[in-house]
């Protein structure tokens, strides 16, 4: 191997190297199926709540377990739709990939607890009241994660927008008004974000 040619090398490895890290994020599919999973959650919650469809308390019962049935089979399915997404080993799409998995195990060990409690007690555990902070403080964290290393300003301000949700659940904590801040903050922070993303995907692999 002459000089030439391995100089020809190290530039197509830098090329290469250069791209991956250029490369789209993927997550914008997740981010639109969660927000319009968790948005509409949120305004059936509320309007339960508020007695808006004269629906029975029960009706949270089936809100709440179509969202975690609904939850578990669509990122099934996205995840195998991304499988042959170009740039998925970059640093920004595994960056975002972490971030996420990590506040999705979080939120499952918060929510797991308080559904086991509240089956113990026969009765619905306060967890559940309190949760809305704790959910946008995890969006927020994921949002400004994946947007710094991916490049990507819109996540960035949805992160910043997250953070600023928080404080109006916190506002309204314990009213009926805080389950809508809760539905319109994921419209804004979650699925408006992941439908800019989509556009900003690869549509064929490269």
């Amino acid at each position: 191997m002459n000089q030439t040619t391995l100089q020809d090398d190290l530039a197509y490895v830098r090329d290469l190297a250069e791209a991956g890290q250029q490369a789209p994020l993927l997550g914008g599919r997740f981010l639109t199926f969660w927000g319009v999973l968790t948005s509409v959650a949120y305004f059936l919650h509320y309007s339960i709540a508020a007695n808006l469809f004269g629906w029975p308390p029960t009706a949270y019962a089936w809100v709440w377990g179509t969202f975690i049935v609904g939850g578990i089979v669509g990122q099934a399915v996205l995840g195998y739709s991304i499988r042959n997404k170009p740039g998925g080993h970059s640093v920004g799409n595994r960056s975002e990939a972490t971030v996420w998995m990590a506040g999705g195990f979080a939120l499952f060990a918060y929510f797991g607890t308080v559904i086991v409690k509240s089956l113990i007690a026969g009765t619905p555990a306060p967890g559940f009241e309190a949760s809305l902070p704790i959910v946008f403080a995890i969006y927020g964290t994921g949002l400004i994660t994946s947007g710094i290393m991916g490049n990507q300003k819109t996540l960035t301000y949805a992160g910043y927008g997250a953070f600023a949700m928080l404080a109006l659940a916190i506002w309204f904590e314990g009213t009926d008004f805080s389950w809508a801040v809760a539905s319109l903050g994921a419209f804004l922070t979650v699925l408006v974000p992941g439908l800019i993303m989509m556009r900003q995907e690869p549509k064929n692999v490269v």
